[in-house]
């Protein structure tokens, strides 16, 4: 299987996508992520009852425990370097990804602007939130309205859209239904 390291901005999408839960097992890769996202991943945008925002925390200790994300730090002088470099541009979950996608030959998972910036001047294979969404709807065929569902779940709880010059920014937007201003 593929190791796939994602990032905080990817982990708290895939969170809003309740991915973990359903889907993002079956797409065949080894998902890894770093210890700086799983202190930086923490909550969702929620609403309650009276639509008034608030926050729900987001528990990947539950798929820690079950072997379905593997935990990575840096390892070696050369890792803890890279990952000290890329923390001058970015926040410690996207550089501690990228520096070990770099390292170990990984894919990274990431939406962040600067990240993907990095990953393209370091060769490092990249995959976003709309990449990861796509290959469940190829590969899975799901029912529209769950497509739907789950880009609203995104855009609300994540407040995720794809940005206009993302390849899948037509697909991602053909799907996701008319919404509330949340």
């Amino acid at each position: 299987m593929t190791p796939i390291v994602i990032d905080a901005c990817c982990v708290i999408n895939l969170a809003a996508a309740d991915a973990f839960d359903t889907w993002l097992p079956r797409l065949r890769a080894k998902w890894m992520i770093p210890h700086a996202v799983v202190e930086e991943a923490l909550f969702l945008r929620a609403f309650d009852e009276h639509g008034e925002p608030g926050r729900e925390p987001i528990d990947l200790g539950r798929f820690i425990a079950r072997a379905m994300l593997e935990v990575v730090a840096p390892e070696s002088d050369e890792e803890l370097a890279a990952y000290v470099a890329y923390a001058r541009d970015l926040d410690d979950g996207e550089a501690m990804a990228l520096s070990l996608a770099e390292s170990r030959g990984w894919i990274l998972a990431t939406d962040d602007r600067r990240a993907l910036i990095l990953a393209e001047s370091a060769s490092v294979p990249v995959l976003g939130t709309p990449e990861l969404l796509r290959r469940w709807v190829d590969t899975e065929a799901p029912e529209p309205q769950l497509v739907a569902e789950t880009l609203l779940q995104i855009k609300q709880r994540a407040r995720y859209l794809p940005g206009v010059r993302s390849p899948l920014f037509d697909w991602w937007m053909a799907r996701l239904p008319a919404s509330t201003d949340r």
